[in-house]
């Protein structure tokens, strides 16, 4: 990790994307640090910033609920975001769909299936 990035903050933003103009609650959270709970209208969004840890062991999860739905992935992973090539980095922007939460990258999007237990790549490269 270069010695600047111990300084730099990291910003995680999470955006309804949901069809139908569904209204969807988040609760995102860290081990040290609660976000709060949110209610997001379509395309609203909710974001953050923090410093990651020196340890390179900062995470921060988030809940969803809409409809029937709960479902819940994390947002900020340090040993799998703090690489600025295959990453989000210092910024980290989530679009929350039904079929999964999609990452915004500079090349495209990286999408996500939900899963039980952990998110299972389902494509990569999805153009916006």
């Amino acid at each position: 990790m270069p010695a600047n990035s111990l300084f730099e903050k990291t910003r995680v933003m999470v955006q309804n994307d949901l069809q139908g103009g569904q209204e969807m609650k988040v609760h995102c959270k860290s081990k040290d640090d609660d976000i709060g709970v949110h209610f997001l209208k379509h395309h609203e969004r909710i974001s953050w910033k923090f410093r990651p840890s020196f340890w390179g062991n900062t995470l921060f999860f988030c809940y969803f609920n809409w409809g029937q739905g709960f479902k819940h992935t994390d947002v900020y992973h340090q040993y799998r975001d703090e690489d600025a090539f295959t990453g989000c980095h210092h910024f980290c922007h989530w679009l929350v769909r039904e079929t999964g939460p999609c990452l915004i990258m500079k090349n495209g999007l990286n999408c996500y299936r939900w899963t039980e237990d952990m998110l299972s790549p389902a494509f990569v490269g999805e153009r916006l």
